[in-house]
């Protein structure tokens, strides 16, 4: 019975060849466009899975322009999150992270360069569950010239 199908089908791609590559790459097309958008979401929804609070953690981003030109910029000024944390009672913490990109770094007499470096607040350990080795994460910057090291890096 299924040979029969088979058989059928196969006369079928063959007598309308034209109409029949339409359907096929139609098909296919809709498959990739398709597995595209399931690994898009998987992409999306696997941020920041490992916070207890993931639930409560957002980003504020700002809209700019008009029009064809509108924007959504993922960063604001400094001032609003800190604005917010006073103002806003369901703002529960406020964390300021500034990426400047590569950084040299320097440790008595060892000078290294280091990608993704960023300033942020004290109160990034507490919003963010990332594990310090040392330390508290209570009080992560006892002073002004303190840092906080990748174990990575601080085997280099």
């Amino acid at each position: 019975m299924i040979k029969n199908f088979i058989k059928t089908a196969w006369r079928s791609i063959f007598s309308n060849k034209f109409y029949s590559a339409i359907n096929i790459l139609g098909l296919t097309a809709g498959m990739v466009v398709g597995i595209f958008l399931l690994l898009w979401i998987q992409d999306e929804l696997s941020f920041d899975r490992f916070h207890k609070n993931q639930h409560s953690i957002y980003k504020i981003g700002i809209e700019g322009g008009t029009g064809i030109s509108k924007r959504i910029f993922g960063s604001i000024i400094a001032p609003l999150g800190s604005f917010a944390k006073k103002e806003i009672p369901e703002v529960q913490d406020a964390v300021r992270i500034f990426k400047i990109g590569d950084a040299a770094l320097k440790y008595k007499e060892k000078r290294f360069n280091e990608k993704n470096f960023a300033f942020v607040d004290p109160s990034y350990f507490t919003v963010f569950d990332f594990p310090l080795l040392q330390g508290n994460s209570k009080q992560p910057f006892p002073d002004n010239n303190s840092i906080v090291l990748t174990q990575r890096t601080a085997r280099r």
